[in-house]
């Protein structure tokens, strides 16, 4: 589930973005950028630790620094979870230009964007069982392409890109625009303990799959990083760069069967994003009077009107920005999701033993890390946080306690 949350479309669009940024040294870029996501993952894994109720970030924030602040953290992941899937819209569309290049523009792309987020929309609102499985289903088609282009970028390894690589970028290379980017790349762990209500033995479990699953996807990405690279020595001019290189492998064949498994994984993943994102908004709704979002249809027990909203609102942005630009947004909501968990597991300590990192080293560097990335925004992205954070704190000052979680599934 870690791997299936995380590996999503940054792995066949992303390494162009990094290459623009950093030029032959992002060949390093997910390695390098590797190293903080770790110390944030360590302190999800602690802070995840310490419960056996759903909620992640939302929870663990709230239980540390109350109803506002929890409330905020929720506000911020359900922006990430909607940008997310609104970038990712796009670049569904990205992939499926290289087939059909009318859809990129005009017309066609605004249909594509609504109708591949309406269908997934239809598909969770008619039951849970049926997203779920369409999530499962969406996971075997996009990883059994990805591995086995990996596999034969190693065995042909076309152009060695390593000498090049280890020379660093110059002067005015934008590290904070590359770090943001690699965060989104490797953003999703955060929502693993979302449903640990129904994990098995979450406080066990939950932290092991973690630490395990976000060093796998590591060296997923170093390696498809490197393949794309070998076979592809200036990735700045292509949109697809993994079906780019697979098709500078083994031709146009290869194009398609990596372009298919694009689709798949971002379908996938925009799948897996209706359904935690809209339950997150939901979520909000039971705590907070927020009028009929807390509605739930009687035969179908779906939220329908969080789905709404939160498909609704994607579309909204999809049709009004790029791939690019939403990526972006994306990982800027999620660090108040980071900054509130690493800063919040020294309380959350106090609750059980669960497991644990040594001294307060890691929820410190944690906190540092989620800090650093805030105040190095440019200020289209510092004020587009601020603003989101200005926005929650309206509703929650606007909406009114409710007295029960019954009465808001009422």
């Amino acid at each position: 589930m870690c791997i299936n949350s995380v590996v999503g479309s940054g792995v066949f669009l992303l390494p162009t973005e990094s290459y623009k940024l950093l030029g032959p040294f992002s060949l390093w870029a997910p390695l390098i950028f590797a190293v903080p996501v770790f110390i944030l993952v360590l302190c999800f894994a602690e802070a995840s630790s310490h419960f056996s109720e759903p909620g992640g970030a939302y929870l663990y924030a709230r239980t540390a620094f109350g109803d506002f602040v929890g409330f905020e953290t929720g506000w911020m992941n359900w922006i990430a979870r909607v940008t997310s899937l609104a970038s990712l819209s796009n670049g569904f569309v990205l992939s499926l230009a290289l087939f059909f290049p009318v859809v990129s523009t005009g017309g066609p792309r605004a249909a594509i964007i609504v109708g591949s987020i309406a269908v997934l929309a239809a598909i969770h609102l008619v039951g849970v069982r049926y997203g779920a499985a369409s999530i499962y289903v969406f996971t075997w088609g996009k990883l059994i392409p990805l591995v086995g282009f990996i596999v034969l970028a190693m065995i042909t390894f076309k152009h060695n890109p390593i000498p090049a690589s280890m020379h660093l970028p110059g002067p005015g290379t934008d590290w904070n625009g590359a770090a943001l980017f690699m965060l989104f790349a490797y953003a999703g762990f955060e929502n693993m303990g979302v449903p640990a209500g129904e994990f098995k033995n979450p406080k066990k479990d939950l932290p092991r799959a973690l630490l395990a699953g976000i060093l796998a996807i590591a060296a997923i990405y170093v390696f498809a990083q490197l393949g794309a690279m070998s076979a592809v020595p200036d990735l700045s001019h292509t949109a697809t760069p993994i079906a780019t290189a697979a098709a500078s492998i083994i031709g146009p064949i290869g194009a398609m069967i990596v372009t298919l498994g694009a689709l798949l994984s971002m379908a996938g993943t925009n799948s897996g994003t209706v359904l935690e994102g809209s339950r997150m908004l939901f979520a909000l709704s039971l705590d907070r009077r927020m009028g009929p979002v807390s509605y739930v249809h009687p035969k179908f027990r779906t939220p329908t009107v969080a789905i709404t909203i939160h498909v609704l609102v994607a579309m909204i942005l999809a049709l009004a920005g790029s791939f690019a630009q939403l990526a972006m947004l994306s990982a800027v909501a999620r660090l108040t999701t980071y900054l509130f968990t690493c800063a919040a597991v020294p309380r959350l300590r106090k609750l059980s033993e669960g497991f644990r990192t040594p001294g307060l080293i890691i929820p410190i560097l944690g906190t540092l890390v989620s800090l650093a990335l805030f105040f190095s925004l440019n200020r289209f992205n510092f004020l587009a946080a601020g603003l989101a954070l200005c926005v929650g704190a309206v509703i929650y000052a606007a909406s009114r306690p409710r007295d029960s979680i019954a009465e808001g599934t009422a």
